[in-house]
């Protein structure tokens, strides 16, 4: 983790070039300690407010939660060393945050009963969309903890052939009487990413990505942001106006 209070983010093009071909890399968690612990203490005061919360229909919950951490996360995602970065990896002049979010798999560990914490594989993203995320964890997600797992290399290819490679895998594990609406089983090629507070994860959604199943106790907590060309997406901007309704309207043209 960067020991300072400052931002600071070092990248080698080897680290851009293997982002091209199998969708990720690390770095060493570029948040100052200070910033670390003030995500971690915000997160805690609003979560109440945010469970209680009935948000309008079509907004993404866990970009509403990262919102209602306020201006010190909005400060932290325009960092210049973070937007120099995007612009870096995605290979642009100009970047803007389409899409973010925060959040808790569960404090409670998975039941006996079939009734796993565990997310699908997916992809949030065609080969066509061009994205970088930066996602750091607030508690360290151990093998038990639901980690994130990511397929390398699949933002390069159509989600049809994926799709098929992965339920023909789901298929193999012999669970299934009619083929499953999810799929959840290893890939062979799949990276478990163990993911610490001391480190951050440089990746774009567009490689699918499952979890593991939670059966860990206590929280497993991580905050992500997406950063998209000009004419990239910006799902989240009526989250944006909806929390911030007093206040966008006299933001500079920047933000």
């Amino acid at each position: 983790m960067n020991t300072n209070d400052t931002t600071t983010v070092t990248i080698a093009q080897s680290q851009v070039d293997h982002f091209h071909r199998n969708g990720f890399f690390f770095i060493p968690n570029p948040l100052g300690r200070e910033q670390m612990r003030l995500m971690d203490r915000l997160q805690r005061e609003r979560e109440a407010e945010w469970e209680h919360t009935d948000w309008p229909e079509g907004f993404n919950v866990m970009a509403c939660y990262f919102l209602m951490l306020g201006e010190p996360v909005l400060q932290m995602v325009e960092q210049p060393p973070l937007i120099e970065a995007a612009k870096r990896i995605l290979d642009c002049d100009e970047v803007h945050i389409g899409a973010c979010g925060l959040g808790d798999a569960s404090k409670r560990p998975s039941a006996t009963d079939g009734q796993m914490q565990q997310v699908h594989w997916h992809a949030d993203g065609s080969p066509e969309v061009k994205q970088v995320s930066f996602r750091i964890a607030l508690d360290r997600h151990e093998s038990a903890n639901a980690p994130l797992r990511v397929l390398p290399g699949t933002h390069l290819v159509s989600k049809e052939m994926v799709n098929e490679d992965l339920m023909q895998i789901e298929l193999a594990t012999g669970r299934h009487n009619i083929s499953p609406d999810n799929m959840y089983a290893r890939h062979p090629h799949e990276v478990e990413v163990i993911l610490d507070p001391r480190w951050a994860l440089v990746w774009t959604p567009s490689c699918w990505h499952a979890t593991g199943v939670k059966t860990a106790e206590g929280p497993r907590r991580a905050m992500s942001w997406n950063y998209f060309p000009k004419s990239g997406r910006k799902r989240d901007t009526e989250a944006v106006k909806y929390i911030y309704s007093g206040q966008w309207p006299d933001w500079s043209i920047e933000r």
